[in-house]
């Protein structure tokens, strides 16, 4: 009795888990997904969910704060989209349901996983129409973190009609994207690097936004996402790099199509005496400079070589491409560029007097442009560091040492005192 109770929990208890089951080989595989209906291109369509059909159960808990609800998109959006999980089947639909002629665009995002937690790499989607025509135009664009000069990863792209209807999508690995089926028309199109994954473009988050007329007059859109706001331009650090360079940090990008001149910076003595700028370098004027002063570098040791009879020292030949193997992968081409240079946020002063140890300094900055088009005056006080301590002369003469080993003086006899004569 007892044995069949212990067997009759242990049943159900399996029954009951959610983890995989035991026993076979350990299953490695993400899932992938079998057939997505309605068919892509279909029109009248009158389902009330797209379907996904996958080769496995979807873990619909989640691994951390994962969910399988921000895994679609549904554009044109009237919200969240409303999703339901049927083990191997999610249906999905718009919140308030499928709209009369209008074509949709549903996104499976790359994320979902099975039991084991075997993540899916890639995605898929379906396009349809609940009306008889699917319009042919699109928004084809690509966002760039611009600061950092590289493709926005999975950033998020939104796309507003004028009669304020909301088109979603989501760039690729290397910033790319897609937004459509549209009618033609003007969009406002913005982009953003959603940090927090919320769907929801926030104060500190990154964007760019552009207006757009359909059909598209150019092949691609570039979006430049940066820190925007209202606030001007401000000198953030200060450091002393030697007694002729400052090193200057902002506390946000300035807009890299106004110059920056050595005129925008005046740099005073505690004595109110002013030391000239000479040149201001952006980082790419400094890593340009670098560069020239290499090569002539090595081009005067190459002159002294050869006016004094010695082999001229060899130039390092550029970096040959490795050979290519039969049936190997050609090596990925470079990721993209933004075809803007990227906005600057430090710069390095060149001054033309030498600054003095253990001075204070008020460094103010005038004209400094954000992206927003908003400056206004600022200044940082710095104290030059000390000089460095004067070495000891470990040359100088050592006094004598006392030679501890020598014997003492012999002593002499003790003099007998004299005694006075008596008197009789």
């Amino acid at each position: 009795m007892r044995q069949g109770l212990i067997a009759l929990v242990a049943i159900l208890t399996a029954c009951a888990s959610a983890s995989p089951p035991p026993g076979g080989p350990e299953d490695k595989d993400p899932p992938r997904v079998l057939r997505v209906t309605p068919d892509t291109s279909a029109v009248n369509v009158h389902e009330k969910y797209a379907q996904f059909y996958f080769d496995e159960t979807i873990n619909d808990r989640g691994t951390g704060a994962q969910e399988i609800d921000p895994h679609f998109l549904v554009s044109p959006s009237d919200g969240l989209p409303h999703v339901e999980w049927h083990r191997s089947r999610i249906d999905v639909s718009p919140r308030h349901g499928f709209k009369a002629n209008t074509a949709y665009t549903i996104t499976l995002l790359p994320g979902l996983a099975d039991l084991r937690n075997n993540v899916m790499k890639g995605g898929a989607s379906v396009v349809f129409s609940t009306g008889a025509t699917i319009p042919p135009y699109r928004i084809k664009g690509i966002i760039f973190d611009w600061v950092a000069e590289r493709p926005a990863s999975q950033a998020f792209i939104e796309a507003v009609r004028e009669d304020s209807t909301l088109f979603l999508a989501q760039a690729d690995t290397l910033g790319q994207f897609i937004i459509g089926p549209l009618t033609p028309g003007s969009y406002l199109v913005r982009g953003y690097i959603d940090a927090n994954s919320n769907r929801a473009l926030d104060r500190i988050e990154l964007f760019d936004t552009v207006r757009v007329n359909v059909p598209q007059p150019t092949a691609q859109v570039e979006l430049l996402a940066a820190a925007r706001d209202t606030l001007p331009v401000r000198l953030l650090t200060v450091s002393v790099a030697d007694s002729a360079t400052l090193k200057l940090t902002f506390d946000r990008p300035t807009d890299p199509a106004k110059p920056i001149a050595a005129t925008s910076f005046r740099l005073v003595k505690s004595d109110s005496s002013v030391i000239p700028i000479v040149t201001v370098l952006t980082p790419l004027q400094e890593r340009q400079a670098d560069s020239v002063a290499r090569k002539l570098a090595a081009d005067s040791l190459r002159r002294a070589d050869s006016v004094a009879g010695k082999t001229p020292t060899p130039v390092a030949p550029p970096t040959a491409p490795a050979p290519t193997v039969r049936g190997a992968k050609p090596p990925p081409p470079p990721p993209p560029k933004p075809s803007r240079p990227a906005p600057i946020s430090s710069v390095t002063l060149k001054l033309g007097t030498a600054l003095l140890p253990n001075v204070d300094y008020r460094l103010s900055a005038t004209g400094l442009m954000s992206l927003t088009s908003h400056t206004a005056e600022s200044e940082r006080r710095f104290t030059t560091p000390k000089p460095p301590p004067v070495p000891k002369d470990t040359t100088a003469a050592k006094p004598a040492v006392k030679d501890s080993t020598a014997r003492p003086p012999a002593s002499r006899p003790a003099t007998p005192p004299v005694t006075p004569p008596t008197r009789r």
